[in-house]
């Protein structure tokens, strides 16, 4: 027959329990002395023989170390005394004794319960990224820009954030615009007709000159080759590109110059990471801005859609400029995706470029902005049609315009 008693000789025991209804916490018991439920006979320790209950033992074991991980001071010691049942004939004593056992192996379950839930989600994290965060390091960057993905940029300490055209476009006056490319006629259901004779375009004999047919004929691939499945080459984005790049805009024209596959290398501390850009237009070889171009089905959703390697990118083009002297660097860049364009516009400051060279950063950061607002295989410009391709060739003009300067 059991009876749990503190040092007082007033039964004690406590379960504390968390909202979601499982016991997080037990409290260690102290028992000092058994007697009857009737309080008639207290048995004399030299006339009993003393001997532990297995179960309880057990759960004081048990609670006593979960109650030092919890709170880490000493459990309480606890003792344990029986009463022989043969000495007492009572049958509600004896049934008290088993409820008294029972509740202690019960104790023992949770004490078990609480452990391992504690364990679980000690090993998990809860779910935040505090754990992750603090374990990421240098030696944890991927080797080339190409093979970052949106984690990888949060440990940059970069965000892109919507912008608006007057934010990311510079404000300067520019009147040679290509308007010959303008095309208000040519609309993407007519590029994406499966054969298409550019000679048998309604409009087609107002243009005169033989680079603009060409254009037509090169938006034309790509708007028929999104449609194919993932893997697909990228070199018709590529040639339309390039066609903007050289013909349209003129930005390959001396003190400005255009490298294509240019290798350029990002350096964190004593870590190197490799970007190379489709297309970087420079200054009298100080890099100014970089053109990425993607097939529509080769872009995915964990990469930013390309965000994450157009900032590695930046950054490795900011590092390449600095090698004598860090200064602020304000560099422009264009995402092209199929026929969507989006133009971002980033100033990284020399406090983040020295920070950069130590290390990960962790008290500078650098925000790139983004024109049009939203981020998406979509949601840029869309030089299949009219106004889109009008707006993005407006933009180029005024960008090459500003490096002029």
């Amino acid at each position: 027959m059991l009876e749990y008693l503190d040092l007082h000789g007033q039964i004690w025991y406590q379960i504390f329990t968390c909202p979601c209804n499982m016991v997080i916490n037990t409290l260690p018991l102290t028992l000092r002395r058994v007697r009857s439920v009737t309080g008639a006979v207290t048995m004399s320790s030299k006339n009993s023989r003393k001997r532990k209950n297995p179960e309880i033992v057990e759960s004081e074991s048990l609670n006593s170390s979960v109650s030092q991980r919890r709170s880490k001071r000493p459990a309480r010691q606890v003792t344990i005394r029986a009463v022989n049942e043969s000495e007492s004939s009572s049958p509600p004593q004896r049934r008290q004794s088993k409820r008294l056992a029972n509740l202690a192996r019960e104790d023992s379950g949770l004490a078990r319960a609480t452990e391992d839930l504690t364990i679980s989600r000690i090993s998990t994290g809860s779910g935040s990224s505090s754990g992750s965060r603090s374990s990421y390091g240098i030696k944890d960057l991927p080797p080339s820009a190409a093979k970052f993905v949106e984690e990888d940029m949060v440990f940059l300490n970069a965000t892109f954030i919507p912008a608006s055209e007057n934010e990311v476009i510079p404000s300067v006056k520019a009147t040679d615009f290509p308007e010959s490319y303008f095309l208000s006629n040519i609309r993407r259901d007519i590029l994406e007709r499966h054969k298409l004779d550019v000679n048998e375009i309604d409009t087609i004999d107002t243009i005169a000159d033989g680079r603009v047919r060409r254009f037509i004929q090169k938006l034309h691939k790509v708007v028929a080759n999104a449609c194919l499945d993932i893997g697909t080459e990228e070199s018709k984005t590529d040639s339309l590109v390039t066609h903007l790049l050289y013909h349209t805009i003129d930005f390959d024209n001396w003190p400005l110059g255009i490298k294509s596959k240019e290798r350029y290398k990002l350096s964190i501390s004593d870590e190197n990471v490799t970007a190379i850009s489709e297309f970087v237009i420079v200054k009298e070889e100080i890099a100014m801005t970089i053109v990425e171009d993607k097939h529509l089905k080769n872009v995915k959703a964990m990469t930013n859609f390309g965000e994450a390697q157009i900032l590695v990118e930046l950054l490795a083009v900011a590092c390449e400029n600095t090698k004598e002297q860090i200064t602020d660097q304000a560099l422009f860049a264009v995402r092209v995706i199929s026929t969507y364009v989006t133009f971002y516009k980033v100033v990284i400051s020399e406090a983040y470029l020295r920070e950069l060279g130590k290390g990960l950063p962790k008290t500078q950061s650098v925000e790139i902005k983004r024109w049009p607002a939203g981020n998406g295989l979509t949601t840029g410009l869309d030089l299949a049609e009219p106004e889109g391709r009008k707006a993005v060739l407006k933009a180029l003009t005024k960008i090459r315009q500003k490096l002029l300067q």
